[in-house]
C-alpha cells in the first residue's frame, strides 16, 4: 500500500511541475511559444523604371526621366495639389503692367549639389538652353512664349524675363528644372550630352551611380535648401518593361510602383501589398456636337446629362478607378472645381428636360419625336481603343433608349477614328484627353481654335484668353470660377470621369505615399524599408 501512495503521489506531481513550467515561460515539451520576428530596417528603396534615352532636361521626352528629374531638379515653381503655383527657387515676383515681362527675385543661400552658388546666371542659361532645343524636350511648350532674358548686375539674385505675349506668360509655366551655368561651357555642350549624362541640381537627391543599362542610385543632397538632405537611398532597378515590376512587390524586389491599369484593383489581390488611389490627368467625356439640330440645344443637352448614371459607369466600366469631376477641368482645379456631378442621374428629370427642348412623344408609340414629328435619333460614337469607353457608350445608349430616344452607337476602328471624329457624323462622342497640367484647354473648348464640339461663345472665348493671361494665382482662380459656372450651364461637355492612378507599395515600404499625377516620387524623403523575418512557407507563399 505505501508502494501504491508513493507511485500516485509521482503522478499527481508530475503534470504540475510540466504545467508550472509552461506558465513561467521555460522551454520544455509542452513549450509551443514562438520566436520573436526580427524586424531589419533599411534606408534603401526600390524602384522600377524603364529605360530611358537621357536624364538631359533639354532632351527630355521619357515618363520615368520626367519624375526622376523633379527629385535631382529644382524649378523657379512647383504646382500644388490643386494645381496653383507655389515659389520654389523665386522667392516673390511682380508683372509689368502689360503682362509681357515679369521680374522675379531668387532665393538665396541655395548651393548647387557641388558646393557653387545659385544664381540668376543659371536661370538665364536654362531658359536659354530650352529656347533654343524647343521640340526636342518635354518643356517646349512652358518656354515657348519666352522671348528673352536678363539678368541684372547689380543683383544676382533677380531676373527678368519677357514675353511675346501676355498669353500664356503665367508663372505656372515656369515649372522646368533650372541648370548650373558653371557646368557647360555653352549651349551646345549642354544639348550633345545624352545617354551617359549625370545631372546636377539643387533639388533633395543627388546620383551616386549611373548606368543607362542596369540601375540609377539617388541619395541625399548634402547641399539641400529645404530641410535636411534625405538620409534614404533610392535604387531604381532598369526593368525591360513597366509590368514586371508588378510581380516583385509582394516580395519585396520593388519598394513602389505606380499602376494605371483600370483593373488594377483585380491585378493587385496579393494582400501584402497596398494600392492607394490618385488622381490622374485623364479625362472622359462626352462631346456634344454644336453644329447637329439636336445637340446644339443647351436643354437636350442638359436632359442627357441628367439620363447618364456616372456612378453607375464608374462602377460597372472603369472599376472605381476614378473620380467624377464638375466640368472637364482638374477635380478641384485651382482650389474651385468640385469632384462631383453637377446634374444628377434622374430620369424623372431627363424626360422633363428633353419635353422642354421640344422632344415629346406626340404619338404614343414609346419613341420621342421632334417638333417636326420625326423620331428622335442620338448618333452616338466612341472610340474603340478602349473596353471601358465602348461600354459605357453601350450604357449611355440604352439609358438615352429608356426614354424614347432612337440611338445608333458605332465604334470606329481605333485607326480610323481620327477620321470619324473630323466627318462629324455624330450627335455625341466619347472621348479621352490627358490634359497638361496648366490646364491650357482653348484647343477644347474656344471657339478660335476650331474645338471638337464646334461649341461658339464669346463670354467664354474672352475667359480663357483671359485665363491663360492672368499673372497671378488669386486672379486665375476668380477667371476660372466664371468659366466653370459657364461651362456647368451651357454643358458642351459632360465629365464622366477622371480616372486615379494607383500606388503600390510594397510590404516592407513605410513613410508617407502622396503621390500626384505631375510628381509621383512626392513625399519619398521620409520612405524606407522594414523587413519582418517570416517562416519558409510564408515566404514561398509571398512569392507565388
Amino acid at each position: 500500500m505505501i508502494k501504491i501512495k508513493k507511485l500516485a503521489a509521482i503522478m499527481i506531481f508530475t503534470p504540475m511541475l510540466l504545467l508550472s513550467a509552461c506558465a513561467d515561460g521555460v522551454s520544455g515539451f509542452f513549450s509551443a511559444e514562438p520566436e520573436a520576428e526580427k524586424t531589419t530596417i533599411s534606408s534603401k528603396v526600390y524602384l522600377p523604371m524603364e529605360k530611358i534615352r537621357t536624364l538631359n532636361p533639354i532632351r527630355l521626352l521619357d515618363e520615368d526621366a520626367y519624375f526622376i528629374d523633379k527629385l535631382i531638379y529644382d524649378s523657379l515653381f512647383v504646382l500644388d495639389d490643386s494645381l496653383a503655383a507655389e515659389n520654389l527657387l523665386a522667392a516673390n515676383y511682380v508683372y509689368a503692367e502689360d503682362g509681357l515681362s515679369a521680374v522675379i527675385g531668387l532665393k538665396q543661400g541655395v548651393r548647387w549639389q557641388d558646393g557653387e552658388s545659385f544664381t540668376a546666371e543659371d536661370v538665364a542659361f536654362s531658359v536659354e538652353s530650352y529656347i533654343s532645343a524647343i521640340g526636342a524636350h518635354l518643356y517646349s511648350d512652358q518656354v515657348a512664349n519666352i522671348k528673352s532674358v536678363k539678368t541684372d548686375k547689380d543683383n544676382p539674385y533677380q531676373i527678368t524675363i519677357f514675353f511675346k505675349s501676355a498669353d500664356k506668360a503665367g508663372v505656372e509655366n515656369l515649372t522646368f528644372p533650372i541648370l548650373p551655368r558653371h557646368v557647360y561651357k555653352n549651349f551646345s555642350d549642354l544639348r550633345n550630352r545624352a545617354e551617359d549624362f549625370i545631372p546636377l541640381g539643387t533639388g533633395p537627391y543627388k546620383v551616386l551611380e549611373y548606368n543607362s543599362y542596369s540601375h540609377l542610385t539617388l541619395v541625399g543632397n548634402p547641399e539641400y535648401h529645404s530641410g535636411a538632405a534625405p538620409e534614404n537611398q533610392l535604387l531604381f532597378q532598369i526593368l525591360p518593361q513597366r509590368s514586371d515590376a508588378l510581380n516583385m512587390l509582394a516580395v519585396n524586389a520593388i519598394s513602389f510602383a505606380v499602376s494605371k491599369e483600370e483593373n488594377r484593383d483585380l491585378i493587385y489581390r496579393n494582400p501584402r501589398v497596398t494600392a492607394t488611389s490618385f488622381l490622374s490627368n485623364e479625362a472622359v467625356w462626352i462631346c456634344f456636337n454644336s453644329e447637329k439640330e439636336l445637340t446644339r440645344n443647351k436643354k437636350i443637352r442638359q436632359a442627357i446629362a441628367r439620363a447618364v448614371d456616372t456612378e453607375d459607369i464608374l462602377e460597372a466600366a472603369y472599376y472605381k478607378s476614378g473620380v467624377l469631376s464638375d466640368t472637364v477641368y482638374f477635380p478641384g482645379f485651382l482650389g474651385v472645381g468640385k469632384s462631383a456631378d453637377p446634374y444628377g442621374f434622374s430620369m424623372d428629370e431627363a424626360k422633363r428636360l428633353f419635353g422642354e427642348g421640344g422632344l415629346r412623344d406626340t404619338d404614343s408609340d414609346g419613341i420621342l419625336e421632334t417638333e417636326t414629328g420625326e423620331d428622335a435619333v442620338i448618333n452616338i460614337s466612341v472610340n474603340s481603343g478602349s473596353p471601358s469607353r465602348t461600354l459605357a457608350g453601350q450604357m449611355i445608349k440604352s439609358s438615352l433608349e429608356r426614354l424614347g430616344l432612337v440611338c445608333n452607337l458605332t465604334v470606329p476602328e481605333s485607326g480610323n477614328y481620327g477620321n470619324a471624329v473630323s466627318e462629324r457624323n455624330y450627335d455625341i462622342y466619347i472621348g479621352e484627353s490627358q490634359f497638361r497640367e496648366t490646364f491650357d484647354l482653348r484647343f477644347m473648348l474656344h471657339s478660335g481654335y476650331e474645338n471638337p464640339a464646334r461649341y461658339s461663345n464669346e463670354e467664354l472665348d474672352r475667359l480663357l484668353d483671359s485665363f491663360v493671361g492672368a499673372n497671378t494665382g488669386e486672379k486665375r482662380g476668380e477667371i476660372f470660377q466664371e468659366i466653370r459656372e459657364i461651362l456647368i450651364e451651357e454643358i458642351p461637355y459632360y465629365c464622366l470621369l477622371y480616372k486615379t492612378y494607383g500606388a503600390v507599395s510594397s510590404p516592407a515600404l513605410l513613410g508617407t505615399v502622396k503621390p500626384t499625377f505631375h510628381n509621383i516620387y512626392r513625399e519619398c524623403v521620409d520612405w524606407y524599408c522594414a523587413y519582418t523575418a517570416v517562416a519558409e512557407e510564408e515566404k514561398s507563399e509571398a512569392a507565388e
